[in-house]
């Protein structure tokens, strides 16, 4: 079968050169089309299609579509001799080339602000970023959008900022951001849109750390880490913990920090998870350097014992009595009652023969401990904004960007040229050119794709939902599922039916949240049984524990569903999860079936 397909690709590549040879090129043009179909091929053949394609395009006088092409390719004289005067397409030139000004002053010729602002702040011309996220202020396509509105408020604050740190302006607009980000946010919890509220905490997040105030990175953090145990991502949950303690014990806030540690302590042991007792004597350790302090600043005593007799509490939970007996000899040193003292003096005497060593404990991984990357989604959602869900526009910001796999690239690329040839045979609004380009967007497998097929999916035609929904198959992103929910609901049973393969195919560990909710909300046994099925081929103790509760709790086909995909999970953590249940399920048959599923794990 591979031999037969690689024949047909060479005996079309030679039928595309023969036409493109004998000068028959609009039969060239739908030969190389297909051919660049091929997006997996090695790249010195692609690209000698694509040079060939771009000659057919310029003899057929269709300049844009050549000039995409050496986009891609990075023929950036060619490109621009392509593009001729049209500013938009100059710009994303310029910006492959990273001509950030150029960039800037050929996205405002083409009335593009978002994209301008943004090569301004690329090029550090804070006060040209300034005025330019400025005039999107009062811009009537914000005036219902809150959310854009809010991160408009943010990136005029980020700009004032670099340009003056101390202007008074800055902080006004900055303080505007956080405002109307916390007002947003709490938008979408009430809508259920946890994904988007997470987004403005991390913006919250940003803030924080860019201004240095204490304040707004314990809103972010605390606010990101309920909207992750929420969604059940335990390992998340513990990662946001760990970075929000190191940031509180760089700032010098051993209170918060100590007090996180118990958090945590008590957010492992809930859920199961091993670390409790390793973050119980951090917390401790951290209690005592907090009391030390307070000592060293003459604070109030009571302020120094309180400190010193919480760390004897979470040393003491952990069996660390060595640390105890410690504890107790400084209280029994604060300027207390004599009688307060003798007291400590006493305890402390009674852990006379403990070690000093800790008792064993696992850390968390090192390997989870990792520097958190925040997205900058303060641009890229206003980007995303200015697009408007125009496929070509967001497949064209993909096209000549290296960051992304040339496969990536090369289906951006079908994806132009696909609205490119509708738009020249006046068909770029018929129904099969939406529904291919819907199918071509999914595998971008790219966030960006997920605004147009939003805007797709809002489309009067079945067909073209349907497509929409299909390829949300391929966008592991929760924000996919937003689409999802609806087209369960949607009034046509073909566009329910892709629902239900797109649940099928999104298997991720963010995706747990979302798909438990779908099991939860939704009365359909066909879908829940899918989200189940999906579930289980997320393969993370977390998903785990949720086939386990409902095998517990159903019966039938969804037990069976359950059953199945427990079977099928290949996750070595389980298995002592599996033996508790096991050894505490009441229930006989529940017990069998769990017996059933250890023994062949």
């Amino acid at each position: 079968m591979a031999r037969r397909f690689y024949q047909s690709i060479e005996s079309a590549a030679v039928a595309a050169e023969q036409a493109l040879a004998n000068g028959r090129y609009p039969e060239a043009e739908r030969a190389y089309r297909e051919l660049i179909g091929q997006t997996h091929v090695v790249d010195y053949e692609y690209d000698d299609w694509l040079r060939s394609l771009a000659d057919v395009y310029r003899q057929l006088g269709r300049g844009r579509e050549a000039g995409y092409i050496y986009l891609y390719l990075h023929y950036f004289d060619l490109a621009r001799a392509c593009f001729g005067n049209d500013p938009a397409l100059r710009g994303r030139l310029f910006e492959v080339e990273k001509r950030w000004a150029d960039a800037a002053a050929a996205y405002q010729e083409a009335r593009m602000p978002v994209h301008a602002a943004h090569a301004w702040e690329k090029a550090k011309a804070w006060d040209k970023a300034r005025a330019a996220w400025e005039s999107l202020v009062p811009h009537p396509g914000l005036r219902d959008r809150d959310y854009e509105l809010a991160l408009v408020h943010f990136n005029v604050g980020t700009a004032i900022t670099r340009a003056d740190a101390a202007s008074p302006a800055a902080r006004r607009a900055l303080v505007e951001a956080q405002r109307r980000l916390e007002q947003v946010a709490d938008d979408f919890e009430t809508r259920g849109e946890l994904e988007r509220a997470f987004d403005c905490f991390q913006i919250l997040l940003k803030l924080g750390k860019d201004s240095g105030q204490f304040e707004n990175l314990a809103e972010g953090y605390v606010n990101c880490i309920r909207v992750l145990r929420e969604d059940n991502l335990k390992f998340y949950v513990l990662q946001y913990y760990e970075d929000f303690i190191k940031l509180a014990l760089e700032r010098g806030e051993l209170h918060a920090a100590a007090t996180l540690y118990q958090e945590a302590a008590e957010y492992a042991l809930k859920t199961g998870l091993p670390y409790d007792r390793r973050y119980q004597a951090k917390s401790g350790d951290t209690w005592v350097r907090c009391a030390d302090r307070y000592a060293e600043q003459g604070l109030p005593v009571e302020m120094v014992e309180n400190a010193y007799l919480a760390a004897a509490q979470q040393f003491s939970a952990v069996g660390d009595y060595g640390a105890v007996r410690k504890v107790f000899e400084k209280l029994a040193t604060l300027d207390l009652s004599e009688r307060q003292k003798a007291r400590f003096d006493a305890i402390a005497r009674r852990y006379g023969d403990s070690p000093d060593e800790l008792p064993d404990a696992p850390a968390f991984p090192d390997y989870l401990k990792q520097q958190h990357a925040y997205a900058d989604i303060w641009f890229v959602d206003l980007l995303e904004w200015e697009m408007n869900g125009d496929p070509a526009s967001v497949a064209s910001a993909i096209v000549g960007d290296l960051r992304y796999p040339n496969g990536i690239r090369r289906r951006a690329l079908v994806v132009v040229l696909t609205a490119a040839d509708a738009a020249a045979r006046d068909a770029q609004n018929d129904v099969e050119t939406l529904a291919a380009l819907a199918e071509q967007l999914g595998e971008l497998q790219s966030y960006a794709a997920l605004a147009p097929l939003e805007r797709l999916y809002t489309h009067a035609d079945p067909q073209v939902r349907r497509a929409a929904v299909r390829a949300l198959r391929f966008l592991y992103f929760k924000r996919s599922f937003a689409i999802v929910k609806q087209a369960l609901g949607d009034g046509d049973a073909t566009v329910r039916e892709a629902a239900l393969v797109a649940i099928g195919g999104l298997h991720f560990p963010h995706a747990l949240g979302p798909l438990s909710r779908i099991y939860t909300e939704v009365g359909d046994a066909r879908v829940r049984a899918a989200a189940l099925d999906a579930i289980g081929k997320i393969q993370t103790v977390e998903a785990g524990e949720v086939l386990v509760s409902v095998l517990r709790q159903e019966l039938g086909p969804l037990r069976d569903a359950a059953r199945g995909a427990l079977l099928s999970l290949d996750n070595a953590d389980m298995i002592p999860i599996l033996r508790q249940h096991y050894e505490i399920e009441p229930d006989g048959a529940t017990r069998d079936v769990l017996g059933e599923i250890l023994r062949r794990a």
